[in-house]
Parts: C-alpha cells; sequence; structure tokens
C-alpha cells in the first residue's frame, strides 16, 4: 500500500522553524527564503486543516498540534540521517602534491600522461610546476621533482628513472627527400641545434665523425627542436623521453642506430624528508608508466624484419588458441 505524505520539502521546513523557533534561522538552514518557509508552512497547515504556528507581533508560536507534530518529524529525520551516515562513504580529505619538472620532460613525456594518474588517484591535487631551475628543496614548498642532468645534485634523494640516450630523429618525410646512409653523410647545414652545444659534441664523437662535421642548422631550445623535425625542417637530437612519443607514433624515425648516453632523468625529493601517500603514489606511477612506455619504443625502434616477426608470431598465437578453443 502506497503511503500518503505531504510534501517532504514542507515538512523539512516546518520542522526547521519549530526546532530553531524562527522562520528566518529555518531559511538560513535550509539555505532559502524567508517566504518559502511561510509558503510550506500555509500549505502544511491547509493539508492538515489546522493551525500549526500562531502569528504574533514577536513573531510565531507553536500551537499545540505544531509542537506534537513538530516532536514526531524531528525524531523521524533524526532517524533517518543516523541511517544514512551508516552507510555513507567517508568522505576522505584531498591531497595535494607539487611536483617540479624539466620543461622538456613535462611538455612532451609527463603532461600527456597526467589524465591517467589523475583518474588512478582522483583525491590528489596535482600542481606542476615545468622550470629550468634547480628548486631548493629545503626552502621551498615541494614534494617531488623531475630533474634532468648529472645526478650529482646536494640536498636531495635521487632515484634514477631512465638514462638520456640521445639519437637522431627526423620526420619520415625529410628521411625520404635526404636518405642517410652513415653519419659521414649528414649536411651541417641540416643540422637542428640546441643552446646545449655538448650534445651534438656527444653524439658526434659517438658516432666517430666529431671532427668532419659541425652543425650549422637554426638554434632552438628544448621542445622545439622536436617540434621543428617533425615538421620536416631538420635533423635533430633528442632523447627517447622527448622523441618517444613521436616515434612511437611514427611522426619520428630514427634513422642510423648510433646512440650517446649522457646524462639521466632522476626522482629527487627532500634528504631526510617524510615522503606522503601522494608522493609515495606518484613515484609507483611514474615507475609503471615508463615500463609501459619503455616496452612500446623498443617495439618501435625494433628493424622492421624484427616487427614482422613479432607480428606473425603473434598472428600465429592468435590462430592457435582459436583453435583449441573452437
Amino acid at each position: 500500500m502506497a503511503r500518503k505524505l505531504p510534501p517532504l520539502n514542507a515538512l523539512k521546513a516546518f520542522e526547521a522553524a519549530a526546532r530553531l523557533a524562527s522562520f528566518s534561522r529555518a531559511a538560513a538552514e535550509l539555505n532559502v527564503t524567508h517566504a518559502a518557509i511561510s509558503r510550506h508552512v500555509r500549505a502544511l497547515e491547509a493539508e492538515f486543516r489546522t493551525p500549526l504556528f500562531e502569528r504574533t507581533g514577536r513573531g510565531v508560536e507553536l500551537t499545540e498540534a505544531g509542537q506534537s507534530l513538530a516532536a514526531e518529524l524531528t525524531k523521524g529525520f533524526n532517524l533517518i540521517a543516523s541511517a544514512a551516515s551508516r552507510f555513507a562513504r567517508p568522505s576522505r580529505p584531498r591531497r595535494r602534491l607539487t611536483v617540479t619538472s624539466d620543461p622538456s620532460f613535462a611538455a612532451l613525456w609527463l603532461v600527456p600522461r597526467l589524465g591517467k594518474f589523475r583518474a588512478l588517484h582522483p583525491g590528489i591535487d596535482l600542481v606542476l610546476d615545468a622550470t629550468p631551475r634547480v628548486v631548493n628543496f629545503a626552502k621551498e614548498d615541494i614534494d617531488v621533482g623531475i630533474r634532468w642532468g648529472s645526478g650529482t645534485w646536494d640536498g636531495v634523494e635521487i632515484t634514477k628513472l631512465a638514462p638520456a640516450e640521445l639519437m637522431l630523429v627526423c620526420s619520415p618525410g625529410f628521411l625520404r627527400k635526404h636518405p642517410l646512409a652513415a653519419a659521414a653523410d649528414l649536411d651541417d647545414h641540416l643540422l637542428l641545434q640546441e643552446t646545449a652545444k655538448e650534445c651534438w659534441e656527444a653524439w658526434l664523437k659517438a658516432a666517430g665523425v666529431a671532427d668532419r662535421i659541425a652543425p650549422s642548422g637554426p638554434t632552438l631550445n628544448g621542445d622545439l627542436v622536436i617540434a621543428a623535425a617533425e615538421a620536416g625542417q631538420g635533423f635533430a637530437l633528442a632523447d627517447q623521453i622527448q622523441a618517444g612519443d613521436a616515434l612511437v607514433a611514427r611522426r619520428l624515425v630514427r634513422p642510423l642506430d648510433v646512440v650517446a648516453t649522457r646524462f639521466g632523468y632522476y626522482l629527487v625529493r627532500r634528504l631526510g624528508g617524510k615522503v606522503s601517500d601522494a608522493s609515495a603514489d606518484f613515484a609507483s606511477w611514474l615507475a609503471a608508466e615508463l615500463k609501459t612506455f619503455n616496452a612500446a619504443l623498443s617495439t618501435a625502434l625494433a628493424p622492421r624484419a624484427v616487427r614482422r616477426r613479432g607480428a606473425r608470431k603473434a598472428r600465429t598465437g592468435l590462430r592457435r588458441r582459436e583453435a583449441r578453443t573452437t
């Protein structure tokens, strides 16, 4: 049998006005207007065909019927609130995590993946400060940092994330126009430069052509070199972190296998500082994401014949599994 109840909002308005002995205070508690409380009370009085409040010069007072109804409603609403509190999931306080990062790492690798981190950890408010400066963890309110360099900084705990494996990259279209068989065939004018000249020096030395090749293309900063290479403006130097996603997506290719390992990427935090739960969650997620990324990049950089064999092997395995299930 269906329950016949007066409007719930009217009951709530009356109960609050009765409990607080004021239409104004009831309106403030329920976040409605004084007029709305009066309207709800009049509706209930019409429903029950009896006055619930007496209007006096000093305000309103409950009638005998109003007192009885208010007492029952207060008990009822208290029971509902108690039941709801037992089943409601307790709200967790949000956690703030401030991360500082090398700008290239942030722009080319970290930011495209932050959606995954937020989906896994919706209770963490992440603030990312992409800056090339070396942050002083003892004086600044930073939880964790990602740095590119030698890994020899003072005053921080250091965990190596990945080596910086410098490689030559260009767009597929640019390589078709400027085919390359060996490092000695490089044209100085087609080599995009970075402000850090030592990167080209390290790679040319690893390729054995440091005495014959002198890059003379335009000089760009950081991730702008990657953008220029993707646009087909020349050969660029990039490490696997900077160019990895573009290599996997085939927006860039690696024309030569020469790699110069110089510096690396490191996770840093204040020496001896307490590791917050949010920092630990971020570090675990970062390690797992790098592992997935490295596997995809290894497949993308494998020789074409190896990739074809791997694809054939995967298809054969799939057919065998399908045959066993039929």
